[in-house]
Protein backbone atom coordinates (compact mmCIF):
# COMPACT_ATOMS: atom_id res chain seq x y z
CA UNK A 1 0.00 0.00 0.00
CA UNK A 2 1.38 3.37 -1.00
CA UNK A 3 1.49 6.04 1.68
CA UNK A 4 0.76 9.66 0.90
CA UNK A 5 2.79 12.36 2.57
CA UNK A 6 2.30 16.09 2.21
CA UNK A 7 3.80 19.10 3.92
CA UNK A 8 1.49 21.88 5.05
CA UNK A 9 2.46 25.53 5.33
CA UNK A 10 0.22 27.74 7.42
CA UNK A 11 1.11 31.43 7.08
CA UNK A 12 0.95 33.09 10.49
CA UNK A 13 2.21 36.30 12.01
CA UNK A 14 3.69 35.44 15.39
CA UNK A 15 4.64 38.19 17.82
CA UNK A 16 7.80 37.15 19.63
CA UNK A 17 9.29 38.62 22.75
CA UNK A 18 12.99 39.47 22.89
CA UNK A 19 15.07 36.30 23.02
CA UNK A 20 12.39 33.94 21.66
CA UNK A 21 13.01 31.89 18.54
CA UNK A 22 10.62 30.97 15.77
CA UNK A 23 10.95 28.21 13.18
CA UNK A 24 9.36 28.56 9.78
CA UNK A 25 9.04 26.16 6.92
CA UNK A 26 9.27 27.33 3.33
CA UNK A 27 5.99 27.45 1.43
CA UNK A 28 5.63 25.10 -1.52
CA UNK A 29 3.56 25.71 -4.62
CA UNK A 30 0.72 23.46 -3.46
CA UNK A 31 -0.16 23.63 0.23
CA UNK A 32 -3.41 22.77 1.89
CA UNK A 33 -4.33 25.80 3.96
CA UNK A 34 -7.89 25.91 5.19
CA UNK A 35 -9.59 28.17 7.73
CA UNK A 36 -9.82 25.13 10.04
CA UNK A 37 -6.09 24.44 9.82
CA UNK A 38 -5.24 28.09 10.49
CA UNK A 39 -7.45 28.17 13.58
CA UNK A 40 -6.04 24.86 14.81
CA UNK A 41 -2.51 26.28 14.62
CA UNK A 42 -3.58 29.51 16.34
CA UNK A 43 -5.26 27.49 19.11
CA UNK A 44 -2.07 25.50 19.63
CA UNK A 45 0.03 28.68 19.83
CA UNK A 46 -2.37 30.32 22.30
CA UNK A 47 -2.42 27.22 24.48
CA UNK A 48 1.38 27.11 24.51
CA UNK A 49 1.54 30.80 25.48
CA UNK A 50 -1.03 30.20 28.20
CA UNK A 51 1.05 27.36 29.68
CA UNK A 52 4.17 29.54 29.56
CA UNK A 53 2.41 32.32 31.52
CA UNK A 54 0.57 30.55 34.36
CA UNK A 55 0.22 33.69 36.50
CA UNK A 56 -1.85 35.67 34.00
CA UNK A 57 -5.60 35.87 34.30
CA UNK A 58 -7.79 35.75 31.19
CA UNK A 59 -8.15 39.54 30.83
CA UNK A 60 -4.40 40.19 31.03
CA UNK A 61 -3.61 37.27 28.72
CA UNK A 62 -6.07 38.51 26.11
CA UNK A 63 -4.75 42.07 26.31
CA UNK A 64 -1.16 40.83 25.98
CA UNK A 65 -2.05 38.75 22.89
CA UNK A 66 -4.39 41.41 21.43
CA UNK A 67 -7.44 39.15 21.25
CA UNK A 68 -10.90 39.41 22.75
CA UNK A 69 -11.90 37.15 25.65
CA UNK A 70 -14.76 35.76 23.54
CA UNK A 71 -12.37 34.81 20.70
CA UNK A 72 -9.97 33.31 23.24
CA UNK A 73 -12.65 31.04 24.73
CA UNK A 74 -13.89 30.02 21.30
CA UNK A 75 -10.52 29.18 19.80
CA UNK A 76 -9.36 27.13 22.80
CA UNK A 77 -12.11 24.61 22.00
CA UNK A 78 -9.98 23.43 19.08
CA UNK A 79 -7.32 22.14 21.50
CA UNK A 80 -9.81 19.57 22.79
CA UNK A 81 -10.47 17.95 19.41
CA UNK A 82 -9.36 14.36 19.03
CA UNK A 83 -5.90 13.75 17.56
CA UNK A 84 -7.53 11.96 14.63
CA UNK A 85 -9.66 15.01 13.80
CA UNK A 86 -6.68 17.35 14.18
CA UNK A 87 -4.67 15.20 11.80
CA UNK A 88 -7.51 15.17 9.26
CA UNK A 89 -7.84 18.96 9.48
CA UNK A 90 -4.12 19.52 8.95
CA UNK A 91 -4.06 17.09 6.04
CA UNK A 92 -7.08 18.74 4.43
CA UNK A 93 -9.28 15.64 4.62
CA UNK A 94 -12.28 17.14 6.44
CA UNK A 95 -15.64 17.03 4.66
CA UNK A 96 -16.57 20.29 2.92
CA UNK A 97 -19.66 20.70 5.09
CA UNK A 98 -17.50 20.92 8.26
CA UNK A 99 -16.57 24.53 8.91
CA UNK A 100 -14.99 26.57 11.66
CA UNK A 101 -18.36 28.09 12.46
CA UNK A 102 -19.98 24.65 12.71
CA UNK A 103 -17.42 23.50 15.27
CA UNK A 104 -17.73 26.71 17.28
CA UNK A 105 -21.53 26.88 17.34
CA UNK A 106 -22.31 23.20 17.97
CA UNK A 107 -21.63 21.70 21.35
CA UNK A 108 -18.78 19.30 20.76
CA UNK A 109 -18.62 16.17 22.95
CA UNK A 110 -15.55 15.79 25.14
CA UNK A 111 -15.05 12.10 24.31
CA UNK A 112 -12.90 11.73 21.22
CA UNK A 113 -14.88 8.79 19.85
CA UNK A 114 -18.11 10.80 20.06
CA UNK A 115 -16.38 13.78 18.40
CA UNK A 116 -15.27 11.63 15.50
CA UNK A 117 -18.79 10.22 15.07
CA UNK A 118 -20.39 13.68 15.30
CA UNK A 119 -18.02 15.69 13.12
CA UNK A 120 -16.84 13.22 10.49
Amino acid sequence: MESLQQEVFVPLRINLKKGQKAYYSKPDDKNIVTPLSKILVKAYILQKRLIENPGLNQAKFCKLNKISPRYFRAILQFNFLSPKLKKRIMEGWMPKNVSTQQILTNKIPLLWKEQEETIV
